[in-house]
């Protein structure tokens, strides 16, 4: 089974990642798994909702979609979690599935200063299109593992809905029905 594996703080989910999600689903995968990051060590200073409700958020999101699981790995892992630790510790628990990535083209900037970046780059890496002007530096731009997709490019993000919402402004076409649900039940953002 190919699982393509969607990593995030998911600080919600939001319609772009769904859409983005669906996209790499209906063409690639046999399932989509949300890997709910509680640390990015690139967000550290950001302020963040706490990672079980965002994990929370994203079990009741997943449970309506048929192909769509939630990934609670990172959970388990030392902090702050490491796409290249996770990796490996998936490949250990799960020998029988073949684990790609999708990311982001602005995470692509940037990916050799990640940690066992060559080990990442042993599996393939699913690239969809964010509004950036640099596509990646010479050496990651036509390597063998990067797979660039014409998925929908999605101009909003979770920071952006977060600040809409603390602002009480209308939000409910941002977001899947299901999170607008838990994020009202839950009171967030506020």
């Amino acid at each position: 089974m190919n699982v393509g594996l969607f990593f995030g703080t998911f600080d919600p989910i939001h319609v772009g990642h769904e859409k983005i999600a669906k996209y790499f689903l209906e063409r690639y995968f046999d399932q989509i798994w949300f890997v709910i990051t509680p640390l990015n060590p690139d967000k550290i200073n950001e302020k963040l909702t706490d990672p079980y409700i965002r994990l929370d958020m994203a079990k009741e999101y997943c449970l309506n979609h048929k192909n769509f699981k939630y990934c609670d790995i990172e959970f388990k892992l030392q902090k702050p979690n490491y796409t290249a630790d996770t990796l490996d510790e998936l490949k250990n628990q799960f020998p029988d599935l073949k684990f790609s990535i999708i990311m982001g083209q602005d995470n692509l900037v940037g990916l050799e200063k990640w940690k066992n970046y060559k080990s990442i780059l042993k599996g393939k890496i699913y690239v969809y299109p964010r509004n950036i002007k640099k596509i990646s530096n010479k050496v990651l731009k036509n390597h063998k593992s990067i797979v660039y997709s014409d998925a929908p490019l999605m101009k909003i993000s979770s920071t952006k809905i977060r600040e809409i919402i603390k602002n009480k402004e209308n939000y409910l076409s941002l977001i899947p029905d299901e999170i607008f649900k838990f994020i009202l039940r839950s009171d967030l953002y506020k």
